[in-house]
């Protein structure tokens, strides 16, 4: 009988903790057996076993492996699981300390575990995220010798370390809180739905809905990135995702490469704004302006329909200026098939929705909804009983969600200490009150400034931790102007996922572009512009919250959604270069122009705008060029 190696008994122990880990989660929701304090500190020891083991194992028998590193990565494991624990079973004690270290010791193990949460985030992410968070630890400390405005009081490090590490308000806050109640239920949610035949549902159904239109390719491409990328918490994971089919997919029917990895990038960073889960945002958002979870998702939906329509129009108007046509008739499934792969999403989601109308907590109702996949596993995608391979999907889900719930508890620990700062040195104060000096309380200059603050603070971060920073920074001013807290929030949120397309670091680009063997700047100039509206529809719905918000007279937002969707078609076919014929620069700026004035809440200027942009189809030039 063999023995197994250590490398075996790393990976099977690693498998262990997933299913501890996914045990732990699941039942959090519907027992509540812990207080907030012991939970999260549980949640962060299981995600420092599965970053730092989980790491060494994957890296065993590889190139960049070597006993030195396994043996470190071991020990920094052991070492964080060590602090999490005391915090677990020293709770009461702590709780009972009100941020006042016992000892030196104490502080150090708090900067030890600082340290410790930000190599994991780095290991997981890109070191973005950790160094930001390192600078504003800087600022804590040495922000005293700043003179003027943005300097604070002297905080030693005996203050720094019970505010971080001693109370709920620091490392232990409400973003932590957040990934430990209710997105790493969601996480695994999402894995069970894949592992089950929701990706192949998914799939079946883009291709059957928009396969054999022109452009359908990219239509398909579009479709299934909007359904995946809702359930995922990253645009960059999206693209590796559903790009690996749907690119390849679009090259062959001889798009240009740019053009299909700029499809899927749009399509994958849209995926982040749409519900039900928005990359865990919904969540991130329901907490912090304090509504219900399904009343975020349901402001949510309009705005992102809208934003895949302009993505969905140009993607159809450069289709039909290059000539591209669908895929043929044996390549789209007949819809009963599709209607079979279907059920692996559409049972979940119905039982999902269920409980959410139910008015359960989202996480009682994600609980109930992962269990339905469970039961589907026995069954193969043609719906036949295939007890065999239950078992390793489900395993699989479970490694999988185990460590998409780590990376997240490493991302929003990170970013909790950000705002830990920013509150015990007043800085988000500071940053608001010079935005309103500079813009001297004019709304649109702040909105810009604002915008642009986001999609800095969102470059290369994932779509929860940049929508946080972003909020914290930007929220208070925007909020200044008595603006709907839902409003701002989206504001924000929209503009913190669009450094993903958006120049010199733009994550989903770069990866859908490496993958086309695309030109990364050529794919970002179209990205930016099938993704053109995520950057308009923010400053629409903060200036007319019918658009999100859906109050005031039904006939107005009828009004305005049909206003706003004429504005894209318009801009779209400026953009592209194509209304019916192909354009040159001239009529092109008329198109611009007219979805501009379409865009204005004046009805003379939408009417001159309509009568522009309608016009221009059927004024066509003495040779046009036909496609």
């Amino acid at each position: 009988m063999n023995t197994p190696s250590f490398t075996e008994m790393a990976q099977r122990f690693v498998f262990a903790a997933s299913v501890l880990f996914a045990l732990f989660q699941l039942a959090l929701p519907v027992y509540a057996f812990l207080p907030a304090l012991q939970a999260r500190a549980l949640h962060l020891t299981f995600a420092f076993i599965l970053i730092s083991v989980g790491d060494a194992v994957c890296r065993q028998g590889t190139p960049a492996g070597g006993r030195f590193r396994f043996a470190r990565d071991i020990v920094l494991a052991l070492i964080g699981v060590s602090i999490t624990l005391y915090v677990f079973f020293d709770y009461p004690q702590i709780i009972n300390q009100y941020g006042l270290p016992r000892g030196t010791w104490q502080i150090a193990i708090s900067f030890v575990l600082i340290a410790l949460i930000l190599e994991a985030a780095r290991r997981m992410i890109k070191p973005t995220l950790p160094i930001i968070a390192l600078l504003f630890l800087a600022y804590a400390v040495f922000g005293h010798l700043i003179p003027g405005t943005f300097g604070h009081p002297r905080y030693d490090l005996a203050t720094l370390s019970g505010q971080l590490f001693l109370t709920t308000g620091g490392l232990w806050g409400l973003l932590l809180g957040v990934s430990t109640d209710v997105i790493a239920i969601f996480v695994f949610f999402g894995a069970f739905v894949f592992a089950t035949g929701g990706g192949t549902g998914f799939m079946r159904l883009a291709v059957r809905i928009a396969g054999r239109f022109s452009g359908g390719p990219a239509k398909v491409a579009t479709i299934s990135s909007a359904l995946f990328g809702s359930i995922s918490g990253s645009a960059s994971a999206n693209v590796a995702t559903t790009g690996s089919f749907s690119i390849p997919m679009m090259k062959r029917l001889k798009y240009k490469p740019e053009m299909a990895a700029a499809v899927e990038a749009v399509a994958s960073t849209g995926g982040q704004i749409m519900p039900p889960i928005m990359g865990a945002g919904a969540f991130v958002m329901a907490e912090l302006t304090e509504t219900p979870y399904l009343e975020v998702a349901y402001h949510a939906l309009l705005p992102a329909i809208l934003y895949f329509f302009a993505a969905g129009i140009g993607i159809h108007l450069y289709s039909r200026r290059e000539g591209y046509v669908g895929l043929s008739a044996e390549e789209i499934p007949s819809w009963r098939d599709t209607v079979k792969a279907s059920g692996f999403f559409l049972v979940p989601f119905v039982v999902l929705i269920f409980f959410l109308v139910l008015q359960y907590t989202p996480q009682y109702a994600a609980f109930w909804a992962t269990a339905s996949p469970l039961v589907l596993a026995i069954v193969s995608e043609e719906w036949r009983l295939d007890v065999r391979n239950a078992f390793p999907r489900i395993g699989g889900a479970i490694q999988t969600g185990a460590r998409q719930a780590a990376l997240i508890a490493s991302i929003t620990a990170s970013a909790q200490i950000i705002i830990a700062v920013i509150a015990m040195t007043g800085l988000g104060v500071k940053v608001s009150s010079s935005v309103l000096s500079i813009s001297e309380g004019n709304l649109f200059i702040s909105l810009v400034l604002i915008a642009i603050t986001s999609i800095i603070l969102g470059m290369e971060v994932p779509t929860t931790a940049a929508y946080i920073m972003a909020v914290v920074v930007g929220g208070p001013v925007l909020m200044e102007f008595g603006l709907p807290a839902l409003a701002v929030h989206f504001f924000v949120f929209y503009y913190a996922i669009l450094s993903a397309i958006t120049p010199p670091i733009c994550g989903a680009v770069f990866i859908a572009s490496g993958m086309a063997e695309a030109n990364w700047i050529s794919t970002a100039k179209i990205s930016l512009k099938l993704g053109f509206a995520a950057f308009v529809l923010p400053f629409l719905f903060v200036y007319n919250h019918s658009l999100l918000l859906l109050e005031g007279d039904l006939l107005e937002t009828v009004f305005v959604v049909a206003r706003t969707g004429t504005a894209i078609v318009f801009l779209s076919a400026g953009l592209m270069g194509y209304w019916r014929i192909s354009l040159n620069r001239g009529r092109r700026g008329i198109m611009l122009l007219a979805g501009v004035l379409m865009m204005l809440p004046f009805v003379p200027a939408n009417l001159v705008g309509l009568v522009g942009g309608v016009g221009l189809a059927f004024v066509r030039p003495a040779t046009p060029r036909q496609y």
